[in-house]
């Protein structure tokens, strides 16, 4: 099991690392920043409210998904989701939906409660610090 959640580990370091290398094309790469860029000051703060829902939907994931309560961890593995769809137009975060198809992937086939809790704590983190910096 320590294999597993050092394995998942380094997936999630992976990751990371891949996006940050990807995050410095521009407009001329993959994806463009401009959106944040050009997000109100209203966008943005309706995002950090949705931002916010987020959050509190993944914490109740873990929580869910750690006591065995598997429907509950996808409702609101869905409900997050939802709210991440909201906050995804206004700023500039492909690696984050990544994680968020590696967490589905991770709940549909029953992966072990530590992987989810290291897929959960590594979008918490990067959701506090990346993502909420943008929408400041």
């Amino acid at each position: 099991m320590k294999q597993n959640s050092l394995r998942a580990g380094f997936v999630i370091v992976a990751l990371f690392a891949f996006s940050g290398a990807l995050s410095g094309l521009g407009h001329d790469g993959w994806y463009s920043t401009n959106t944040a860029l050009a997000a109100s000051p209203q966008e943005k703060a309706e995002a950090r409210n949705y931002l916010n829902q987020v959050t509190a939907s993944l914490r109740s994931v873990d929580t869910a998904y750690a006591s065995g309560n598997a429907a509950e961890a996808q409702t609101k593995f869905d409900e997050a989701r939802s709210n991440w769809n909201k906050v995804a137009p206004v700023i500039s975060a492909r690696e984050q939906q990544l994680l968020f198809d590696s967490l589905g992937s991770k709940l549909k086939d029953g992966a072990p409660a530590a992987q989810v809790k290291s897929t959960v704590s590594g979008m918490l983190e990067e959701l506090r610090e990346d993502i909420a910096r943008e929408l400041r």
